[in-house]
């Protein structure tokens, strides 16, 4: 049986891990389409996860709605229109048999054209909150996939829980395997902090009895010869295992992918919300994660995270309890059933 989907969406973690779900999928030969918005940064997949996967991908620049300024809305709505046809016009290429929506303005226009098509879909929602994309997709869309068990049920919603990386159960890797623990490993995500950048830089010559592995992102960090600090742009797929395993701490913003992949690692972690995002996601993240795991989980206000605070965190922190990991059973993940169900 040969089936197409068209993914779409900037949550792009889930995104992959579905990619890779449907790739190995025994059943079903799947004709997989990317729509995306493209950057020039090098940590966007574009440029480092579609090429391995072989995904075509197709720029959608669309505008999108601002919640707090009427004026940037209004000054969009001719790219939001374009961006509508431009979709239009993809779907009628593409002739999909389902539309999986990520997340992001960029999916709006995808979904919407779907249901004017009459394509099924399903909107996926990260976190513990719901984006304004996904409200508005909720009017057009078939299903809502909810990655947390909220009391914000629907006909429409389905609870599929999220797609944690696969990868983070292998704890291979060549380039990471001599680095001596204990090891602290640092991320402010894909895209990197720079306010976290500096904060680490900062307190380096309080860790030397640590191993520092920064995945600093494309924002500016200060070089060091701190000899125990490793810095990457980016950590490929291929060790991001070997450096969650390995990690003795884990100091990171608290997206919701990151907080659900400590959760199951049993990491100790010093999180530090983004304080501007939608709706304090962040923030309900870190506590979701912190109730769950309480001796574990500190969290740090970002106007309070000083090398001070950081050191005194990190000093209280209890040794980690081994649990055994389960890894996913991917091919009967709810998000893959839910699929089946609707093409």
């Amino acid at each position: 049986m040969s089936k197409r989907i068209i993914i779409t969406g900037t949550h792009h973690t889930p995104a992959i891990e579905l990619i890779k779900l449907l790739q190995s999928d025994p059943n079903t030969n799947w004709s997989i389409s990317y729509i995306g918005h493209q950057y020039s940064a090098e940590t966007h997949i574009l440029h480092t996860i579609i090429p391995k996967l072989k995904v075509p991908f197709y720029n959608l620049d669309s505008g999108k709605f601002d919640r707090k300024n009427l004026w940037p809305t209004i000054q969009n709505i001719p790219k939001i229109v374009v961006s509508f046809f431009k979709a239009i016009n993809l779907i009628g290429q593409i002739k999909p048999d389902i539309v999986v929506s990520f997340g992001g303005y960029v999916s709006v226009p995808v979904i919407i054209a779907a249901f004017v098509k009459r394509i099924p879909s399903i909107t996926h929602e990260q976190t513990l909150t719901t984006s304004l994309s996904t409200k508005i997709n909720s009017f057009f869309t078939t299903k809502v996939a909810l990655s947390f068990d909220t009391k914000h049920h629907s006909s429409k919603t389905v609870f599929t829980g999220n797609l944690i990386r696969d990868a983070i159960f292998d704890q291979s890797s060549t380039r990471f395997s001599k680095i001596q623990k204990p090891i602290i490993y640092v991320t402010g995500g894909n895209q990197g902090s720079e306010f976290i950048n500096q904060l680490i830089t900062n307190l380096l010559p309080s860790l030397t009895n640590f191993s520092i592995i920064h995945q600093t992102g494309n924002k500016i960090v200060t070089r060091t010869t701190y000899k125990n600090y490793h810095h990457y742009e980016y950590i490929e797929i291929e060790d991001i295992g070997w450096v969650l395993n390995h990690a003795d701490i884990i100091i990171s913003r608290s997206g919701a992918n990151t907080c659900q992949e400590i959760d199951l690692l049993n990491k100790n972690s010093i999180l530090i919300p983004h304080p501007a995002t939608q709706q304090n996601e962040q923030l309900k993240n870190a506590l979701w994660l912190q109730q769950r795991h309480p001796l574990s989980t500190v969290i740090i206000n970002q106007s309070e995270a000083t090398p001070t605070s950081i050191l005194g965190a990190i000093k209280k922190f209890p040794k980690n309890q081994e649990t055994p990991l389960l890894r996913q059973s991917l091919s009967t993940h709810p998000l893959m059933k839910l699929i089946y169900e609707l093409i």
